[in-house]
């Protein structure tokens, strides 16, 4: 299963794509990274669509502070 990811040092801004290591082997290129598989576990392509639903979701995990328990919640 072919992959891409994404990864950014930590106080990086991000708003440049130069900002970001991408690549199919990026892990412990920098402090954070999130990693795409291209196809999904039936071999259908993942979408764009797909990818901005998951990072929406994501973001709603990290703003309740479910994960971190730095104070007060981000």
């Amino acid at each position: 299963m072919a992959a891409v990811s994404f990864s950014k040092k930590r106080g990086v801004d991000g708003f440049k794509i130069t900002d970001f290591t991408i690549g199919t082997l990026v892990p412990g290129a920098d402090d954070m990274e999130i990693r795409i598989n291209l196809t999904d576990a039936n071999g259908a392509n993942v979408t764009r669509k797909d990818v901005m639903l998951f990072l929406e979701a994501l973001e709603r995990v990290v703003t309740s502070g479910a994960l971190f328990s730095n104070n007060p919640i981000l």
